[in-house]
């Protein structure tokens, strides 16, 4: 009776580890890519699992074909920025998107601000406090795009990422590189101080404060659309400060209290980046108005 009841008490633990590599197996499943027009999307996840009460990285992977682009929440001359819609388990809850810093894309007489080849859009997702382990969470949004090169295509699908919910989790070994690559590229905040005056067509920037960049290599880029012209800024140093010169947009409308920028430094295939927020002065008229 011994024998049989240690080997009851075996076949129970061999189906139990069978139930649990099949639960494991389903909450990992993930959807294949979208494969889209001119770029394939997927929704991914930083960690392996979800953790009561932190947390936890998820990300809009965007592998472009070479050549085309998306946007940025600031897409330049033209274009849209990508867009995010969350259905989510009830307590849960989704940040806006981390914008990673963009690249200045060239669009025949446009300039526009994106990112192209392969990125990862990171986006924060809370998980209560109460949720159960050992149970599993089906995250799903819808996504749209507009993704171009001399046109423009829009997109848009649905993208579902289940997970298990557990009490600890581990990076996913499959897109720590893509992460960390976008995590690099998100703005620090700089602390710097300055101001942004408008004279006539002209916006002059200038920012001052504990570790300012030298001036060559920079690229600047507004937050708010329509402010500046999409060239690049010009840059100098005086003394301890770093001035930009830039256009004021042919779009422009009214001036809003304050300037939000991120500057960008290229540091080989890592772009590095600062957000900084300075006053918008008008300080004297548009000289094409007299």
């Amino acid at each position: 009776m011994a024998r049989e009841s240690e080997l009851g008490m075996l076949v129970a633990t061999i189906r139990a580890t069978t139930l649990a590599a099949a639960l494991w197996a389903a909450a990992s499943a993930r959807a294949q890519p979208v494969e889209a027009e001119h770029v394939a999307v997927e929704l991914i996840a930083e960690r392996t699992a979800l953790v009561p009460g932190r947390t936890t990285w998820v990300g809009l992977r965007l592998r472009h074909d070479p050549h085309w682009h998306t946007y940025w929440i600031n897409p330049g001359d033209s274009g849209l920025e990508t867009r995010l819609k969350w259905t989510l388990p009830a307590g849960y809850a989704a940040g806006a998107i981390a914008w990673p810093a963009p690249r200045r894309l060239a669009a025949g007489e446009l300039t526009n601000f994106g990112y192209v080849d392969e990125t990862v859009l990171p986006v924060p997702i809370q998980v209560p406090a109460d949720a159960a382990p050992a149970k599993s969470a089906r995250l799903s949004v819808a996504a749209s795009w507009l993704v171009c090169e001399d046109i423009c295509i829009p997109g848009k699908a649905k993208l579902e990422l289940t997970l298990p919910v557990q009490r600890e989790s581990a990076p996913d070994a499959r897109w720590q590189a893509l992460f960390a690559q976008a995590r690099a590229a998100l703005p620090v905040e700089s602390g710097w101080q300055g101001e942004a005056r408008i004279q006539g067509t002209e916006v002059e920037i200038e920012l001052a404060g504990a570790g300012l960049p030298a001036s060559d290599d920079l690229d600047l880029f507004p937050v708010q659309g329509q402010m500046l012209e999409s060239a690049r800024p010009e840059f100098e140093r005086r003394g301890d400060r770093l001035v930009a010169r830039a256009r004021k947009s042919i779009y422009f409308a009214s001036a809003p209290g304050r300037l939000d920028l991120v500057l960008t430094r290229a540091e080989g295939d890592t772009l590095r980046a600062w957000r900084a927020s300075v006053p918008l002065i008008l300080a004297g008229p548009d000289p094409a108005s007299h």
